[in-house]
């Protein structure tokens, strides 16, 4: 039989109860539940793993340890220097003029300012040339000997490796590739044909045989150098801090100590040279304010002059009066008025002495209407004479009172008042109008004069206001300008660095990083992380059955019971392993009668993906514990071709199940009751043939399912595997019930997947999946049961009677 062996256990050792099984439940949903939605990979899955492939991570971890041990011997320490620049801040003029302090410069640069001022090869370049940091020696040792070593000017510089030779009194200079450079007497200037500058004594030089060295432009120095300059300037802080990092501490601490130096020193020559030009830009600056002003006020000056005699808007502001008229203006309105008058009364005039003329009567009335006549001196004549129109008129009426129109006097005074309003009235009004006219005419040139001097008066104010204008301006200006040159000029006298130096670096006495013990801290831990990760790999890639939610959650298949691995040693570990294997049968033998149908007897076959899965022995112990539990139960080993449940049971195999179905034996013949469980039944396979898996395909198969589940209240059919062929899936069709066996470790995820998938377009109920071979640990530790409350028999204990019981009455031990 494959898989697992059978533990046999007698009733005495399992505990079982004698009690039906087969009872009903009040209902009965159909089979199993549909599967849950698949989910991601757990925590739990992958601690699984870690611990399935522990022996590889702490193999590597050893590998890592040992290799971060052969790392120390090869990987330089780093030793890290700080220095801390304080950066003056709070000094000076500030924006808008708000003195702070003492009159000074403003600071050169802002915050960020100084650290691109840091990174910029005006401070780098320098470093690295006075203390020859493109060069690299072989050996750290003879690092004294290129202190001197500079780069020529005027013979480009050759890059590369190279080895200095020495002979007795002679030297030789040759590239790394054995090509000769220079030969020459030891004490002189040695690489002047490749633009070395170096003149190593020969006090220096002695001892040695071989020098290598290894040369780069200076530039890619400082380019190397600036990235390994750290710096860190909080918000708002004035202190710069500086680390820098290096093989050799004191060269590195001397390194950083130069830099800081060269930068102060920049930083100052820099502020000084930008103080000194502002002040020189701002003195000529306040020149030329000087001179636009002087310009400006000239201007003004000759504008006012040139108009001093033309009417202006200004108002003149006399001595004790508040205000006086502007004359110009008065005298124009004033004879605009006048004119206006003028022209008014003339009309009337003309209209009173037209109507005359034309016949109608000049009154006295009419005439003193209008203003002039009775105001203007020159209107005396014309207001004697209407005087006379009216005395005469007045007498004229008297003597009406008195006379006839016939009587003398009368008609003298109606000829004589005829003569005044014929010739005299009209004579007078005539010459006043030609005094209104000519008046008239003289206030109109005047008018118009006025008005053309009037129409000159605001082009001659905005001129004047704009050259007022220009001259504030330029009065600010050159007020703004000559306080800015004179606080220039007071702050090139006091003129102080931005930034000093305050704590400046010291060589450390022991490395800060690429420590051994750091190193191998690494390694390890490096190659730890790479077991775990290759380990959660091993297992995501395993296409064997591992976890529970494998076949719940891939397969979509019920969980009917976990069975542990069994393999421990001596009595007790066999005690418990037994009563884990009992418990974990019960538990399956009741997940199979409430999955399936109820109404009628049980049937079902079990099979499972592959070989070695150990499906003969979940057959026969579930057996067993039908059994056991009162059911009669009847085990048919369906794998006609290599079962081997004969052989468990001690019975002979044959005749058997193919026997039976190809009519060669009768059903008595082919059943052997099991002598240690009365309630078991036995159908072997029978004998081997290469054509019997077509029996299965007969009728026989269904009527022999049909007439053995009516007479047995359990039928169990144990089948090959599905891969096998069609054995399985024609035993799964004819019982109607189906549980799949599938063992930790061994079952191929994707066999039993792409069966399952033949197994669903049949009429067979897939009750589900019986995990065989586990590890009752991690994933699988909530499947096992607790040891201690397991069930176990009592011996019978005497009782002492009370006079009401017989003396041969015992108490039975019950069941815990």
């Amino acid at each position: 039989m494959s898989g697992q062996q059978i533990q046999p256990v007698s009733p005495r050792d399992v505990a079982l109860e004698p009690y039906q099984d087969g009872a009903p439940p009040a209902d009965w949903g159909g089979g199993q539940e549909a599967a849950p939605e698949p989910k991601g990979p757990s925590l739990g899955r992958y601690l699984a793993a870690i611990n399935r492939f522990k022996w590889l991570i702490m193999l590597l971890g050893i590998v890592g340890a040992g290799a971060g041990y052969m790392a120390t011997t090869f990987i330089e320490p780093e030793f890290e220097v700080r220095a801390t620049i304080l950066l003056e801040q709070g000094t000076g003029i500030s924006n808008g003029g708000q003195s702070r302090g003492p009159i000074q410069a403003d600071e050169l640069l802002q915050a960020s300012g100084w650290q691109d001022l840091l990174r910029s090869f005006a401070i780098a370049d320098p470093v690295v040339n006075s203390l020859a940091l493109f060069v690299t020696p072989s050996a750290a040792g003879d690092s004294t000997l290129f202190r001197s070593f500079r780069v020529s000017e005027q013979v480009p510089l050759r890059p590369g490796a190279y080895i200095l030779k020495l002979t007795g009194q002679t030297y030789t200079l040759e590239t790394s590739g054995g090509l000769q450079v220079e030969q020459g007497a030891v004490g002189d200037s040695v690489g002047t044909r490749v633009g070395f500058m170096w003149q190593p004594t020969s006090q220096a030089l002695a001892g040695r045989k071989d020098v290598g060295f290894n040369v780069q432009t200076p530039r890619e120095a400082s380019i190397a150098l600036i990235k390994k300059l750290k710096m860190n300037l909080a918000n708002g802080s004035s202190f710069l801090f500086l680390n820098l990092t290096g093989n050799d501490a004191p060269r590195t601490a001397a390194t950083l100590n130069a830099w800081v130096e060269q930068f102060v020193v920049v930083a100052t020559a820099l502020k000084k040279k930008n103080v000194t030009s502002v002040a020189a830009i701002l003195e000529g600056q306040r020149e030329f304010a000087a001179k636009s002003l002087n310009e400006a006020e000239g201007a003004l000056e000759s504008f006012r002059v040139r108009t001093v005699t033309e009417p202006t808007e200004r108002q003149t502001i006399t001595p004790g009066i508040e205000l006086t008229t502007n004359p110009v203006f008065d005298n124009y309105f004033r004879d605009k008025v006048l004119a206006d008058g003028y022209q008014r009364d003339r009309e009337a005039l003309e209209r009173i002495l037209n109507a005359g003329k034309q016949g109608a009567p000049i009154t006295r009335e009419a005439v003193l209407s209008v203003p002039s006549v009775n105001t203007d001196p020159a209107a005396e004549n014309l207001r004697k004479v209407l005087a006379e129109q009216a005395d005469r008129e007045f007498n004229l009426r008297r003597l009406r009172e008195s006379y006839t129109d016939e009587y003398q006097k009368v008609k003298d005074e109606q000829a004589a008042l005829q003569t005044l309003r014929t010739v005299s009235v009209p004579g007078a009004l005539d010459a006043y109008l030609g005094q209104l006219q000519l008046r008239e005419k003289a206030l109109v040139a005047t008018i118009d004069r006025s008005s053309k001097d009037l129409r000159n008066i605001p082009a001659r104010t905005i001129e004047e206001q704009r050259l007022k204008r220009q001259v504030e301006v330029s009065d600010a200006m050159y007020r703004n300008l000559n306080l800015k040159a004179a606080e220039a000029k007071l702050a090139e006298a006091a003129t102080i660095p931005d930034v000093s130096i305050l704590d400046p670096a010291v060589a450390p006495l022991r490395p800060t990083k690429n420590t051994a013990p750091v190193i191998i801290f690494a390694a390890v831990a490096a190659m730890l992380g790479l077991g775990v990760v290759l380990a959660i790999l091993l297992d995501q890639v395993d296409k064997r059955f591992r976890y529970p939610e494998q076949a719940t959650d891939d397969l979509g298949l019920f969980v009917l019971g976990v069975v542990p691995v069994i393999h421990s040693k001596g009595k007790r570990g066999k005690t418990d392993e037994a009563a884990q294997v009992v418990e974990s049968f019960r538990t399956i033998r009741m997940n199979v009668r409430y999955a399936a149908d109820p109404s009628r007897p049980l049937t079902m076959t079990i099979t499972s993906p592959g070989p070695n899965d150990g499906k003969s022995l979940i057959s026969s112990n579930l057996a067993l514990s039908f059994a056991e539990s009162g059911a009669r139960t009847l085990l048919i080993d369906g794998d006609i071709r290599r079962g081997e449940l004969a052989k468990t049971f001690q019975i002979t195999s044959k005749p058997g199940l193919v026997e039976y179905l190809d009519g060669t034996a009768l059903i008595a013949e082919v059943l052997h009751p099991v002598q240690s469980h009365p309630n078991l039944t036995v159908m072997p396979g029978g004998a081997r043939r290469r054509r019997a898996p077509e029996l299965l395909a007969t009728p026989r198969l269904n009527q022999l399912i049909n007439q053995m589940a009516a007479e047995y209240d359990v039928v169990i059919v144990d089948s090959p595997p599905l891969g096998a062929g069609f054995d399985a899936y024609a035993l799964a069709t004819a019982t109607g019930n189906m549980a799949l066996v599938m063992r930790a470790g061994v079952t191929d995820r994707k066999m039993a997947a792409a069966k399952m998938q033949v197994v669903d377009t049949l009429p067979v109920r897939v009750m589900g999946a019986v995990l065989n071979g586990i590890k009752m640990t991690g994933a699988y530790q909530y499947y096992s049961y607790y040891q201690d409350y397991a069930a176990t028999d009592e011996e019978p204990v005497a009782r002492i009677t009370d006079g009401t019981r017989g003396d041969g009455e015992m108490k039975q031990g019950g069941r815990s």
